[in-house]
């Protein structure tokens, strides 16, 4: 993709970081030289990382009118599935006129069929379109592409609904197996994928794995010092913390509920304080 390299560059060298600095964790020294010289990057993923250890928007960078315009409709998308507003989502994935098979971006490609799975799947419960949209993404993803693996994480979803839970189950592992093989700092939104497979299982009442997999999600918050989802994976940690200690006499919901306050998820809030009521041991 074409990107304004010159205004990576400056603003780099504002923040007194060398190109190694800059790369650390997320690409090579020689991707932001091609970044800042060349104007190219072949990875979203790797852009978006850069940008944001810099402080800077993706779409201030990105040099193509169209694809600066659908990363705005994409990022606008997933402020509504992160507030559960799937089919307003879908309904703006459908109205945009940019031909995403268009773009020579295959990361920008990957993210849209995601979004079209997830929002076909939670806003209309259609997993015929759903599963294609998400084997497709499966399909163009590279192993860096966290819409790629959110798009195997959400195959499991698609299972676990139709209540084939051992198909569900091979999904999620192959998800977060993805996950542990990134060679790029692990993204932020691979919090949903610790958060739903933590979710499973539970379900399935293996909380072992589940605490350990909601605990990894907070710490991945920590190091972006992000609050994302953090209410939803405070609450799976200390319930299935409690469901695997049975020496705990209540669950402590305390942090899951400071974090629902603050994102005023009542929703949450009722789930906990019926917990508090009937959880014990």
């Amino acid at each position: 993709m074409r990107i304004k390299g010159d205004i990576i560059r400056t603003v780099r060298k504002q923040k007194k970081l060398s190109q190694v600095t800059l790369a650390a964790g997320i690409c090579t020294q020689g991707t932001v030289s091609n970044i800042e010289n060349k104007n190219v990057c072949d990875s979203l993923e790797i852009l978006d990382a850069i940008c944001k250890r810099l402080n800077l928007s993706l779409e201030s960078v990105l040099d193509d009118n169209d694809e600066k315009k659908l990363t705005s409709i994409l990022n606008h998308v997933e402020e509504l599935c992160n507030t559960f507003k799937h089919k307003e989502a879908h309904s703006l994935l459908k109205s945009t006129s940019v031909n995403v098979s268009d773009f020579q971006n295959r990361e920008l490609e990957v993210r849209w069929f995601y979004f079209m799975g997830i929002t076909n799947l939670l806003g209309y419960n259609n997993t015929t379109d759903s599963l294609f949209y998400f084997y497709r993404a499966d399909e163009l993803g590279d192993s860096n592409s966290v819409y790629a693996i959110l798009s195997v994480n959400s195959l499991g979803i698609v299972y676990e609904m139709a209540d084939e839970l051992d198909k569900a189950q091979v999904y999620y592992e192959k998800s977060i197996d993805m996950l542990n093989r990134m060679t790029i700092k692990m993204p932020i939104e691979a919090t949903k994928i610790f958060f739903n497979t933590a979710k499973f299982y539970s379900l399935i009442k293996n909380y072992e794995t589940a605490f350990k997999l909601a605990s990894k999600g907070m710490a991945l918050n920590k190091s972006y010092q992000s609050l994302y989802m953090l209410d939803l994976l405070a609450y799976e940690a200390s319930f299935n913390d409690f469901m695997r200690s049975p020496d705990l006499k209540v669950p402590d919901f305390s942090s899951a509920k400071v974090f629902a306050t603050f994102n005023d998820n009542q929703s949450l809030l009722d789930v906990i304080a019926n917990d508090e009521k009937t959880l014990t041991h």
